[in-house]
């Protein structure tokens, strides 16, 4: 019978924080591109400036800051409601496929840690997030900084990859996202689900378009 590991100190829910966000975490999440895969086939992403314009905007005004919002309006009572948001605002089969399939695997491995309360059926990725962070008691700025930071390391890595742009400018990108990543999880803070939309249409489109891209390398 597993046992789950109770977090009382700040420094083990800090430290609980980085393991459900680090790389290492076992989601998954390298295998999927978020569409940007299909936009450096095309060449709209080509070189590290074009890689921080596009993620900026998905932090500031596309499926990032959704995901941001949500776990900052995530309770306990409403979790299934929010569930429900969060898998209607996919865009495409490709970002359902992607929410869904990261959900599940978060919340698989999450269990050696914590017992999760969540709503039934499929589960969308930053809806897991906000239960786990719910149940260990995890500042929600932090959580939602660390979901964001890892969102875009994730797609900085694809780009280091696929363009390639090299892993000193990959790191480079990371560090002038580093503020934008700051701001987004404030304005999340202070958002609500009124707020939920997104203006990045082409990356709606390239995700809608990777579907039937051949070859491909990631899943979305």
């Amino acid at each position: 019978m597993m046992t789950t590991m109770a977090m009382t100190t700040e420094g083990e829910k800090f430290l609980l924080l980085l393991t459900f966000l680090s790389p290492a975490f076992p989601t998954g999440a390298f295998a999927y591109s978020h569409g940007l895969e299909q936009a450096i086939a095309t060449g709209v992403v080509d070189d590290d400036e074009s890689l921080c314009g596009w993620i900026e905007s998905l932090l500031m005004h596309g499926s990032a800051f959704n995901d941001a919002l949500l776990i900052a309006y995530a309770t306990p009572d409403n979790l299934e409601e929010i569930n429900g948001l969060a898998l209607s605002l996919s865009a495409s089969r490709e970002r359902h496929l992607e929410t869904t399939a990261l959900g599940a695997s978060f919340a698989q491995s999450a269990a050696s840690f914590l017992d999760l309360s969540l709503p039934e059926g499929d589960v969308a990725y930053p809806v897991a997030i906000a239960a786990a962070g719910m149940a260990a008691g995890l500042d929600r700025r932090a959580l939602i900084a660390a979901y964001l930071h890892a969102f875009s390391a994730n797609l900085i890595s694809v780009a280091v990859r696929l363009v390639p742009i090299g892993q000193r400018a990959g790191l480079a990108v990371l560090a002038r996202l580093l503020p934008i990543i700051d701001r987004a999880a404030a304005r999340a803070l202070e958002g609500g689900v009124e707020d939920l939309g997104s203006a990045c249409f082409l990356a709606d489109i390239a995700a809608m378009k990777h579907e039937v891209q051949e070859p491909r390398i990631f899943r979305t």
